[in-house]
């Protein structure tokens, strides 16, 4: 296993299937661009004893915590020998970082036999009529650490908000809200939002929960705001606030008279490790019902001592920091198995 360069190898016939393999480029003519494209891109290849390439990933450095593999293919003959199981692992353990690609639906068997967290996606340019997924391989060691820096709250059109804390009994209606604002979120974003997913309490089955809807978007870089920020905005939300030093998070909310249903639309680039945590999360309590149920308890709990304590000037942050110990023994748990 190394590193090729595409611009030494573009008139190698092993390449030239590969990459007709991983992309179908419609013609000759397609085939050079994108050849010149992947020019621009890292590409880790297996050869065979006899020295021809059987295998590549072609990927870029997506930030601070994620590759992506944006071309990933296997010679014909080479499949089923793991070899493109083994380029992904070592993208990973190489770079000690997420690695993510989108893909059609043929291909999420594979990605799911590796461990990555999927979910749906929106349509790819390059394959307008394909259904499209986003598969995430995950670095765990990223999971169970938090950012060293300072997460710079900034606020933008909302202040921390005040207020009792309630927990409301699970509610069907918690799933339809969640449709509707991602049928919202996709209209207006397109290709832009990679994923939309409904996490926190609201999205888990027989759990109680404040009821307030919280999504994570994923973004190719959520830093860059005037890619999905003014679209957004023009359906209705509102951006809250920022905190670039948590993994680049911005958070959005339907705008007063919206009529859209409460909620926290969270923004993050693709390959987030708490995107990850999240959906790993909330994966682990829709199928453990001793840790779904003893987090409902940690939840009254909170909501009560706020009550008790600050009333009608409870603090979100405060219920998150009370209930955080028990998060972080489940990170710790299911992180490290």
């Amino acid at each position: 296993m190394h590193h090729i360069k595409i611009s030494d190898y573009r008139n190698d016939p092993a390449i030239r299937r590969l990459l007709v393999l991983a992309a179908e480029p419609a013609n000759e003519q397609a085939l050079e661009v994108l050849l010149d494209e992947c020019e621009g891109l890292e590409v880790l290849a297996i050869a065979t004893a006899a020295g021809d390439i059987a295998a590549l990933a072609a990927y870029r450095h997506s930030g601070k915590y994620a590759v992506c593999v944006e071309y990933l293919a296997v010679e014909t003959s080479h499949q089923g020998r793991g070899l493109g199981s083994r380029l992904l692992a070592e993208l990973r353990d190489c770079h000690e970082k997420n690695v993510w690609a989108t893909t059609a639906e043929d291909a999420v068997g594979f990605y799911r036999s590796l461990g990555c967290v999927v979910s749906q996606s929106s349509a790819d340019p390059r394959w307008p009529d394909a259904r499209r997924y986003l598969c995430t391989l995950p670095f765990y060691p990223l999971l169970t650490d938090q950012p060293d820096e300072d997460p710079e709250y900034e606020a933008v059109g909302g202040e921390l908000m005040r207020g009792l804390i309630e927990i409301a009994e699970p509610s069907k209606q918690w799933a339809r809200d969640f449709h509707r604002l991602h049928h919202r979120i996709a209209s207006v974003l397109g290709a832009t939002a990679l994923a939309i997913e409904h996490t926190g309490s609201t999205s888990v089955p027989d759990l109680p929960a404040k009821p307030i809807i919280d999504i994570v978007l994923l973004v190719p870089d959520a830093d860059q705001e005037a890619s999905y920020v003014p679209a957004l905005e023009s359906s209705g939300m509102l951006l809250w606030h920022r905190e670039p030093g948590w993994y680049g998070h911005r958070m959005l909310k339907p705008a007063a008279g919206s009529r859209l249903p409460e909620a926290n639309i969270h923004v993050f680039s693709a390959g987030s490790p708490e995107y990850l945590r999240l959906v790993i999360f909330r994966e682990h309590l829709k199928h453990h019902e001793a840790d779904r149920l003893a987090y409902a308890a940690v939840k009254r709990e909170a909501a009560r001592a706020l009550a008790a304590s600050d009333g009608e000037n409870s603090l979100v942050m405060d219920y998150n920091r009370i209930k955080e110990p028990f998060i972080l023994d489940v990170h710790q748990r299911i992180f490290t198995a």
